[in-house]
């Protein structure tokens, strides 16, 4: 399914320092191709609904060190229809790796918040309800400030029951910036913009089975320092994310809390319960239901739910599925209902 594409280390050998003798690197990629449609359950006529488009392209290269520990290293090139931000912020890394230990620099690369283990097949609630004629939904994909997604250090420890992991990220929200290249009054003002981004931030996490076949879960926890629009009254971003599901023959279980305080709107919580069920109908087809509900503290808004049936099918090097959701006060807002449907294709080379 994922044919890959051997280049020769030599012809890099001039763009880095030391030997490549023993790397080997591989391009994979994939795409998906999807229709979405929304529509106002409320309000007659109003609707949205259109196709758009998942691409990327992975570069990767692993070898050895010259004192004998392994090493990895890649980025991606991602463009998806509409796409305005940076095309090279996916998993860009250098990982240093000692047995079970692995130090890791990068963007988009670290196990991190933005998993789900109550969602089984499908997609969750953001990804349903999100655009068209809502905007931004009160769904939430990762918890807290998801530092995951710009540059940090980190490292991450295999233990016999999971992987644990920490990062720290110096400028959270600041993806690929970086003001190394820059001098001068640009630099200065890369520096500037990278500020307004938000603060240092760090992740803490686990991801792994305790032993137990059939189990997967995940913890993690995050924290963003307070950042320069919300000082005066000490408000800080912080996230929870803990999951698990269990398999038992065809059947899956799995349920995901999800927990976001501060940001934007200050004081605000948002406290997110998703469960998911799925049975695997064929070797080829399975079968999912899905259930989404946000809280929130603020006294003026109500639950945001959702409710989906989904249906996944693999058909060897291409998989498709379709989903149909239905939602109700998506954005914790009264009346804002949404009923949605979505068909994907995709496929990994």
């Amino acid at each position: 399914m994922k044919n890959k594409l051997l280049l020769s280390s030599a012809l890099l050998g001039s763009l880095v320092a030391g030997s490549l003798a023993q790397a080997q690197t591989t391009v994979t990629g994939g795409l998906a191709l999807a229709y979405k449609s929304q529509s106002n359950m409320n309000e007659a006529g109003d609707s949205a609904r259109g196709m758009g488009r998942e691409s990327q392209i992975n570069i990767q290269n692993k070898g050895k060190l010259n004192n004998g520990m392994d090493y990895a290293a890649g980025f991606a090139l991602e463009f998806d229809g509409g796409q305005a931000t940076d095309a090279s912020n996916e998993n860009v890394y250098i990982d240093i790796i000692s047995g079970n230990t692995t130090f890791t620099v990068g963007v988009d690369h670290i196990q991190n918040t933005n998993r789900t283990r109550g969602v089984l097949v499908g997609n969750d609630a953001q990804d349903l309800h999100n655009g068209g004629i809502i905007g931004t939904s009160a769904f939430l994909q990762a918890a807290g400030s998801d530092p995951a997604q710009s540059m940090g250090v980190g490292i991450v420890q295999k233990t016999p029951v999971g992987s644990l992991s920490a990062l720290y990220v110096p400028t959270n929200g600041s993806g690929n910036n970086d003001i190394v290249t820059a001098s001068g009054a640009t630099a200065q003002a890369a520096l500037q913009s990278i500020q307004g981004n938000g603060e240092s931030a760090y992740e803490i996490g686990f991801v792994g089975d305790f032993g137990v076949k059939g189990l997967s879960s995940h913890a993690f926890y995050n924290r963003q320092a307070v950042t320069n629009a919300n000082r005066a009254d000490g408000e800080e971003i912080k996230g929870t994310n803990i999951g698990a599901s269990y398999q038992v023959g065809a059947l899956t279980v799995g349920y995901n809390k999800k927990e976001t305080e501060g940001g934007a709107a200050n004081g605000r919580e948002l406290d997110q319960d998703e469960f998911g069920l799925a049975y695997q109908l064929t070797p080829n087809l399975s079968a999912g239901i899905n259930y989404t509900k946000v809280d929130t503290n603020q006294a003026d808004r109500v639950d945001a739910k959702s409710k989906s049936i989904a249906l996944g099918y693999n058909l060897g090097p291409v998989a498709a599925s379709a989903q149909y959701a239905k939602g109700s006060d998506v954005n914790n807002v009264s009346g804002e209902d949404m009923d949605v449907l979505y068909l994907r294709l995709s496929t990994a080379f």
